[in-house]
Order: C-alpha cells, then structure tokens, then sequence
C-alpha cells in the first residue's frame, strides 16, 4: 500500500485557502498527542458543537443533568434545528459548558463525536473540478476506503485535515495504516459514529 500523497497535496493546493485555519495531513506528518500542559481549551471557546439525539442522550446520562442544562435552549426546552444532529452544546462564559475551572472536559468520557475527532476532520474535493464536494455518506465511504488503501477515488477524494490551533502534533511520525484508520475514524465520526465502518 502506498498513500497517494502526491494526488492529495495537489487537491488541497486548490481549497486550502478555503480552510485557513487548517492543514493538510500525510502519513509521516507528526501523530496527535494530547498536550493537556501546553492547551488553552482554543476548541472549547471557538467552537460551536453540533450534537445528535444519540449524543444528547449519551451527555444527560453521564452528567445526570437535564438536556436544557447542557443543550442551547428557550424557555426550558432544548432548541431543535432541522439538522442532521438538531442540537447545539450550550455555552457560559464565552466556552462550552462542560469545560472545567482547570480547562478539562467534566464530560470527556460522554464527550460528542465532533470533540473526539477534534483537532481532525474530512473534507471532500471533487478530483475533476477541484472544488469542494460533499458525497453521501456511502460515496463518502467507499472514497475514504479507497484513499486509506492507496487507491484512487473516484470523484469526490476525502483529505485529512487537522486544526492548526492545537499544539498537540508532538507525536511520532504516523505510519499509512495508522493515517488510513485515522482517515476512517475521522470519516465515521462525521456521519454518525465510528463503531459502524
């Protein structure tokens, strides 16, 4: 197996001015290790996160809380928007509602799928036009399937991007197979969990 390295770079030099906060990554890039010491908790201010029911549930029975406590809501009830995940985390003071005093997530274990591929996420490019593109889920699967096995996808190739505001790529060169399962990890996450690749 050999990662087509070459293709993808060359796909990313056509968006990359559309995810300036982001950077491409290749196997031999430095792996993702947490960096507790050096973090600011930047995801857990800049962001809003988008959560499905699945999530909301998994976040009320870890925290005992009721979804309004955790969840943007109005007038008592959690706000739902016709979304593939309908729900927001809430947010207190400028971050998210579960950050802790010392910059730690009080729900870590429960945490939504978007918090567990942080700092990573999978865009698509259309491999013809060059332009964003955004498959089916299925597409989507077999295109990051393929990639993660050095093949060539057809129409919409999937790229790895991590966040450039997290100082945690202290790590070991990654291998192609651990950059493939991060590729397909990352993917799953986006479209509604990891456990069914």
């Amino acid at each position: 197996m050999a990662i087509r390295t070459a293709e993808l770079e060359a796909l990313w030099a056509r968006v990359r001015e559309r995810y300036g906060s982001y950077l491409l990554v290749l196997p031999g890039d430095a792996s993702f290790i947490c960096q507790p010491h050096e973090c600011d908790a930047y995801c857990c201010r800049a962001f809003n996160v988008s959560v499905g029911e699945g999530e909301a549930e998994r976040l009320r029975e870890s925290s005992g809380l009721p979804a309004s406590r955790f969840l943007e809501s109005a007038d008592g009830e959690p706000i739902a928007l016709p979304l593939a995940k309908p729900f927001v985390l809430g947010r207190r003071e400028g971050h998210c509602v579960f950050l802790s005093a010392e910059l730690t997530c009080d729900q870590y274990e429960a945490r939504p799928d978007p918090c567990r591929s942080y700092p990573h996420q999978v865009v698509f490019v259309d491999g013809a036009s060059g332009r964003p593109a955004q498959p089916s889920p299925e597409a989507g699967r077999r295109a990051v399937e393929a990639v993660a096995a050095g093949r060539a996808a057809e129409g919409a190739v999937p790229l790895l991007l991590r966040h450039d505001q997290c100082p945690g790529f202290t790590g070991p060169p990654s291998t192609e197979g651990a950059w493939g399962d991060l590729l397909r990890e990352t993917y799953a996450r986006s479209v509604g969990g990891a456990g069914g690749w």
